[in-house]
């Protein structure tokens, strides 16, 4: 097995970067490093609840990040970028880092996956992790290669695009769901030594209209049919390094 691709997400909900190579602390650096504050509420905004992150996209240069915007490109740095956040999302927002030991909150729209149409979810409102925007108690995310190919096949274009599941790490696997059966697991994947602390719940993000393919739940529903409406893997870095493209990725004895 080996790393196919490497993403980080600089922007909280905004599509990410591919990297050739990341080095790896307790986290990805600058992964989730910003995020969108609604000024009203206080609330971390999230693709959760605000479906149009996603339309967005955003990557690092030196120390700032650099947004796009159909098609236009903003710096975090610019005097007036809470400004033109706030006129996209057509509500007032400030772009901001988290302090350390920080938290903050996220809605969610309520979805298990099971009606053909949803109407009128629950929403819940739970933490991000201290001093980070991610809101996960883990940082590193990965899926295999099998899995997407798999949902592409069984459920139709896009359903397996990775731009739909946000891994940090894409895996090349010979079997759906083999990344299942790491759990309780580490694995060594470049230099770095991960965890791997459970399955990945799914939620209504992977509905969301994604770059050429529109909204759907589909997807969603297949994997709460069959498959606990989990995809993927949620990791620990446990020993810090760097990970490259082709780098294998060995499956530890558990502990």
């Amino acid at each position: 097995m080996s790393v196919q691709q490497i993403w980080r997400y600089p922007v909280k909900s905004l599509q990410g970067e591919s990297l050739d190579s990341t080095e790896v602390t307790d986290v990805i650096p600058g992964d989730r490093g910003w995020g969108i504050i609604d000024n009203q509420t206080g609330h971390l905004l999230s693709a959760k609840r605000v479906p149009r992150l996603l339309e967005g996209q955003a990557r690092i240069i030196r120390d700032h990040c650099v947004l796009t915007i159909d098609r236009n490109e903003f710096s975090s740095e610019e005097d007036k970028i809470n400004e033109k956040l706030s006129d996209w999302l057509e509500r007032p927002v400030t772009l901001a880092k988290p302090n350390t030991g920080e938290t903050r909150n996220i809605e969610i729209e309520w979805d298990d996956g099971t009606a053909e149409i949803l109407q009128d979810p629950d929403v819940f409102e739970f933490s991000t992790a201290p001093g980070w925007f991610f809101d996960s108690s883990s940082s590193l995310n990965l899926m295999g290669s099998a899995t997407l190919d798999y949902l592409e096949k069984r459920v139709g274009p896009g359903s397996g695009d990775v731009r739909r599941f946000r891994p940090n790490l894409l895996v090349e696997t010979e079997k759906p769901f083999e990344e299942n059966d790491w759990v309780g697991k580490s694995l060594r994947i470049g230099t770095v030594e991960a965890f791997v602390k459970k399955r990945t719940d799914r939620c209504i993000v992977i509905t969301r209209e994604i770059g050429e393919f529109s909204a759907s739940r589909s997807t969603l529903r297949f994997l709460s049919e069959h498959h606990d409406r989990e995809a993927g893997i949620n990791m620990d870095p446990t020993q810090p390094g760097v990970i490259r493209t082709g780098d294998a990725v060995e499956v530890l004895e558990a502990s």
